[in-house]
Formats: C-alpha cells, structure tokens, sequence
C-alpha cells in the first residue's frame, strides 16, 4: 500500500520531531495537525519529438502540520509544513508513477461566521518523483491553495481545499513508451516545462 512510501513516513517524524517542541513551546500558540484525502487532476507536458506525457487522475494521501502567527479576533496567519504522496500512471508509458511533496506553507485565515473560516495561501518545496519518463528524482515545486474549516468543536473541524502544485521538470532519459507504430524505445527530452497537479481535498483538523 502506497501509503507505506519508504520516503513519506521517515520524513513526517522527523519533521514532527523538529516541528512540534518548538510549535507547543509557546502555549499561546495552537498547533493544528490535519490529516487529508484527496483526488489530483495531473496537465500534461510535452516533451520534443511529439511525444505527450499526460500523468492520468488519482487519489492522494497526506497531512498537514501548522501553528499560529499574527493572531487577531477575526484574522489570523498560520505557517506550517504539508507533505503528500499520490501514484499514478502515465498514458503510453508503462509502469507506475509515483510523487511525494515536501512543502513549507503560510496561509492567511478568515472568519466568516462563528463555525466557519476561510483561508488561502502558498507552498514552496520539492517533489520526490519516481517515473518511467524522468531521470529526475527531485524535482523545485510551488503551488498555491485555499478552503474553508467548518468547527465540529473547539479541537476538531472539518477541512475543504481545493490546492494546485506544480513541478518543474527538465532533462532527458530512455524508455518504453506506445506510439502509433506500436511499443518501442523512446527518447524524452522535456527543456524546462511545469507539470501541474489540481486537486480538491477533504481532511480533519486536530487542534491542541
């Protein structure tokens, strides 16, 4: 089971470890963990020679971690670190492809209501990749998000984000790959394109 990634687990406790005594050192501070499920709708990029690398749709597991700053009565900014991990396949090409994201994050929230706040914010990181048409393992990512938390209670909400990430492929590799004349070795060379990834997700925030 993919959510078992030998990259994804290792990096999430040792981020936790890092994180969280310095988040809960200020008691004032709450520190949100958001466990989330999703579904990624990948673009697709074109590599020289006419040859399309169209990733297909996907779920996607991941969590986020994040604490308060600049806290006011109906505004607050929070920072924090999200990771991610989907797998996929690639039309004509064979095999699985997988991504893992490590992003460092800040988001600004709003409330709207009394139960009910929005937010939107941006992601900076990398991207652990491992696909038949790369040769890159770790791929400079951005991306950008937003949604709304409704409060179930004072430590638990629901969360709806709909978040785009986009990867900044470049480089050339070999391999098999399906073209009109049927199954062969193919040449990629991709010269500095963006593969994008939009997704909406749903998670549970845990506050403490």
């Amino acid at each position: 089971m993919y959510l078992y990634n030998k990259y994804l687990l290792p990096l999430i406790v040792i981020f936790s470890q890092l994180y969280l005594p310095a988040a809960q050192a200020n008691t004032s501070q709450p520190v949100y963990i958001t466990p989330y499920w999703g579904y990624t709708f990948p673009d697709n990029i074109d590599a020289k020679g006419g040859i399309k690398i169209s990733p297909e749709k996907s779920d996607l597991i991941g969590i986020t971690i994040e604490s308060d700053y600049g806290k006011q009565r109906d505004f607050n900014g929070r920072i924090g670190f999200t990771t991610q991990h989907l797998k996929t396949s690639t039309k004509n090409f064979s095999g699985d492809d997988s991504f893992t994201f490590f992003h460092f994050q800040a988001s600004s929230h709003y409330r709207i209501v009394s139960k009910l706040t929005s937010f939107v914010g941006l992601s900076l990181g990398g991207t652990l990749t491992d696909a038949s048409w790369s040769n890159q393992d770790v791929l400079l990512s951005g991306g950008g998000f937003f949604g709304s938390d409704f409060f179930i209670n004072p430590n638990i909400r629901i969360r709806l984000e709909a978040r785009w990430l986009a990867s900044r492929v470049d480089g050339k590799t070999s391999t098999r790959c399906k073209t009109d004349s049927g199954t062969q070795d193919c040449e990629i060379n991709i010269d500095n394109d963006w593969l994008s990834f939009y997704q909406a997700n749903l998670g549970i925030s845990f506050v403490f």
